[in-house]
């Protein structure tokens, strides 16, 4: 039986796996944020200094990011192309891609789509940190990462031997954990109430199907869209193309709920509003509360927080009040500060992790 972790205790194996002195692999199905989670661990290493991308040379103060797709390469252009010297000696001129000083994390990305003679080479990379002439500098930290064959998504068989010199961990997508990355990156809270509400479209994969499915890259990149189109007419669209036709069927059906949430203004002035029937309709209504800080008169937010919060603690679980409260913190920072969202996070210690 395979054991998989979700993000959040990945991160933390690959940290440990690092510091050991070793090479993580993290192992997953397709979308679900693998590249994510290796970033996150880059930006984690490097401390207070700048993550400096595709610099072979990063500085003191920077600290060095280089994104390698191995299905996509040679082995020259790992190992470099073989040349005599005038003295008849045979060496490698390398193609300057390698990290040559300084810190950083060397990502060989889609390990397992690439093929058996780009795996042995990038595994004798990872087992004597060198290949020829060339040394891996001490602070570069190799960290991979690729699909599983039993995913069907492309991927090859991995070599016996290059899985024997690293630590694999393999990977599951986590509606908690996608949903708290969700609103630390800004991710649409239309999108982020859909996901909460039915957990199951985050991520479904069919590998007999050509068409765009649910997972948690394509949930944030119809994020971004929608933070730029103005033309609500091609929300379908946009849905569609990014997330298929069941998942953007059933994210437009919630959508429509907006319809017929309560008023808001009343809500925010304290009136005795009846809570709305149905757990859908419910979502919705956080929704356009929280989104309803953006852009709001600092003079108001305080009160009609309070309010807002009064109201949503009133649903039928914490768990409405705990996604209003975490989706206007995260575009209004200062409420943070207020009495109301304090006492809040003490009510709710065991539930807000």
């Amino acid at each position: 039986m395979m054991l998989e972790v979700k993000p959040s205790k990945a991160l933390s194996l690959m940290l440990d796996t690092i510091k050991a002195g070793h090479v993580p692999m993290l192992l997953g199905g397709t979308g679900i944020g693998k590249s994510e989670i290796v970033l996150e661990v880059a930006e984690m290493l490097s401390g207070d200094r700048q993550l400096s991308f595709d610099n072979i040379r990063p500085t003191a103060k920077q600290f060095g990011f280089i994104d390698m797709r191995l299905s996509i390469l040679e082995t020259i252009d790992l190992s470099g192309l073989p040349l005599i010297t005038e003295d008849g000696e045979q060496r490698r001129a390398f193609l300057g891609n390698l990290p040559v000083a300084g810190d950083g994390v060397l990502f060989l990305d889609e390990f397992a789509q690439s093929n058996t003679s780009m795996q042995s080479v990038a595994g004798q990379l990872i087992k004597e940190r060198r290949l020829g002439e060339y040394i891996l500098p001490e602070g570069w930290h190799i960290v991979m990462a690729g699909n599983r064959s039993t995913d069907r998504s492309g991927a090859n068989k991995i070599v016996a031997h290059a899985m024997d010199r690293v630590q694999p961990i393999h990977f599951i997508h986590d509606t908690d954990d996608w949903l708290s990355w969700g609103f630390d990156n800004g991710v649409d809270q239309k999108i982020l109430s859909f996901i909460k509400y039915m957990p199951q479209y985050l991520w479904t994969f069919d590998p007999k199907l050509i068409e765009s499915q649910p997972s948690p890259r394509s949930w944030t990149r119809l994020s971004d869209i929608l933070k730029v189109s103005e033309d609500e007419e091609l929300l379908q669209y946009h849905a569609y193309s990014s997330v298929g036709e069941v998942a953007s069927l059933e994210f437009l059906n919630f959508i429509s709920l907006f319809q017929d949430i309560p008023n808001l203004d009343d809500i925010f002035e304290g009136k005795d509003v009846e809570i709305p029937e149905g757990v859908g309709l419910q979502y919705a209504t956080c929704v356009g509360l929280s989104t309803s800080f953006q852009g709001m008169d600092s003079k108001k937010t305080t009160r009609y927080f309070e309010n807002a919060l009064r109201y949503v603690q009133s649903f039928p679980t914490p768990e409405f009040s705990m996604f209003f409260s975490r989706a206007v913190v995260g575009c209004r920072p200062e409420l943070k500060e207020t009495k109301a969202y304090v006492d809040f996070r003490i009510a709710h210690h065991d539930l807000m992790v």
